[in-house]
């Protein structure tokens, strides 16, 4: 008689090996599935960086990339924003501003540009009368200073000067070419009251409120001479114009001209009475004149103490140049 056995045969077995090994690959496609891969790409210095990440946040992918955030640095999107494909990062660095205020330079590291956000940042209130420079609304662009200028008022009285005129009056009896003053000129004055804008103490503008007169103008008046002819021992002199001079005297001799004295002037004309020396801007070499106390001359030499009003007239003696030593006169330009 046949017995019957129950026999498992190796192909069963088998299939139950694959499916366990099936699971498992499922399990591990399973897990790599969930760890989901991005593209995305960070911003900051001018600079592009597009990477493929696993991070989970955009904290995480500036730490792969090793980037350290600074006080005041802006990060778009926050550092705390999920990471999804095609995310893109930017990164604005901040920079030192100094805000100027109370006496003060306060510095503040921000990337904010318009002026009102940083004030507000660094904690910075302004007076109703306080002026911010730039404006609240501005923005800065290469020039990192904020001005808040404390504004106050005041009032400053000044006293100003009016400059007198000046009037010529002809006058018959004066030579022509002199002047006299007839009535001195005075300055008048005024005291004026102004309203003065101060910032930071500094004064950056005033407004005149009033002005009141302490002192009259007057002018000077000069009697100009018209006169062109006078009277010499008993002689009539015309003449073109006169000047009021200080004379000296010389001589040819060497006492008065040196070792080198040759008795002639400048122009060749003789050194003797009747001659003058002068400085030809004033008086023109050739110029026939008429010196009171001396007579009838001619301007023929130069020297070199002999400038502006001066003149040197000259004599046949030693002797005679030293009676007449120094002198106030007039010399009169005749008439050519």
């Amino acid at each position: 008689m046949r017995s019957w056995r129950i026999v498992i045969g190796k192909r069963p077995l088998a299939g139950l090996a694959v499916i366990s090994i099936l699971a498992l690959v499922a399990l591990c496609v399973g897990v790599l599935v969930g760890v989901k891969t991005c593209s995305v790409s960070v911003s900051a210095w001018d600079r592009q960086i597009s990477l493929s990440t696993r991070a989970d946040t955009v904290a995480d992918v500036l730490v792969g990339l090793n980037i350290s955030l600074s006080p005041g640095d802006v990060v778009d999107p926050s550092p705390e924003t999920a990471i999804a494909d095609g995310l893109e990062i930017e990164i604005e660095r901040a920079r030192p501003v100094f805000i100027h205020w109370s006496g003060k330079s306060l510095p503040v590291f921000t990337a904010e540009n318009r002026v009102s956000k940083i004030l507000s940042m660094a904690h910075v209130e302004k007076e109703a009368n306080d002026v911010v420079y730039p404006g609240l609304e501005e923005e800065l662009t290469e020039d990192c200073i904020i001005r808040v200028a404390r504004v106050t008022y005041g009032e400053v009285e000044e006293r100003e000067e009016i400059p007198y005129d000046t009037q010529k009056r002809e006058d018959g009896s004066l030579e022509a070419g002199l002047t006299r003053v007839y009535n001195q000129g005075v300055t008048g004055l005024i005291q004026v009251l102004y309203r003065v804008r101060y910032e930071d103490g500094k004064e950056v503008s005033r407004e005149e409120k009033s002005r009141a007169k302490i002192r009259d103008m007057s002018p000077l008046i000069l009697l100009v001479g018209s006169m062109q002819q006078v009277s010499r021992g008993g002689h009539d002199i015309r003449f073109e114009r006169a000047l009021e001079v200080t004379a000296t005297a010389y001589c040819p001799c060497t006492k008065c001209c040196g070792l080198t004295a040759a008795g002639t002037t400048c122009t060749g004309v003789p050194a003797t009475k009747g001659v003058i020396a002068v400085d030809p801007r004033v008086i023109p070499l050739g110029t026939r004149v008429y010196v009171d106390g001396y007579g009838y001359a001619l301007a023929a030499d130069v020297g070199s103490a002999i400038k502006g009003s001066k003149i040197d007239v000259c004599f046949d003696t030693h002797e005679q140049a030293l009676a007449w030593g120094l002198k106030k006169t007039k010399v009169y330009m005749l008439r050519q």
